[in-house]
């Protein structure tokens, strides 16, 4: 991938059980879990991309429901991710499954749901993301992220 002259905007999407399990993938590409989401594609939007992404990704249609925020990868150090030489804009997005059934895809090895105490192995960026999930879960009322 050739480095942009302007960041690429990724959509990420915040989804959780009746049990308060986020919904996670194991990345193909880094063995690591990471939010079901990525870039989005000429003649979309930022939202059908996070609801595409997460059908592609786990085999689960969602609905958005909220924008939770925006977060910046020049904030996060890459270890892991391929890209390096990219900068991301995200949008992590507050999902609903609405149907379809879980299965893996190219992308993504295994899909999991994992309470906040579980989180292990994350991918490049993706803690700051999740952490805020909960935070918005426990508090509906603190405003979206912006960076």
């Amino acid at each position: 991938m050739a480095k942009p002259i302007t960041p690429m905007v990724g959509a990420d999407s915040f989804v959780v059980n009746d049990r308060y399990e986020v919904c996670l993938i194991r990345r193909s590409d880094t063995n690591l879990w990471a939010l079901p989401g990525g870039c989005q594609n000429l003649g979309e939007t930022p939202k059908q991309c996070a609801e595409r992404e997460f059908f592609e990704e786990t085999g689960l249609k969602i609905e958005i429901t909220e924008l939770l925020g925006v977060f910046s990868s020049v904030l996060y150090e890459y270890v892991t991710y391929k890209y390096k030489e990219n900068e991301f804009c995200h949008l992590l997005y507050k999902g609903k499954v609405t149907g379809g059934e879980e299965k893996t895809s190219e992308e993504s090895l295994e899909i999991k749901w994992f309470t906040k105490s579980e989180l292990k192995e994350i991918s490049d960026g993706h803690m700051s993301r999740i952490l805020f999930g909960f935070d918005k879960l426990a508090n509906p009322n603190i405003p979206p992220h912006f960076e």
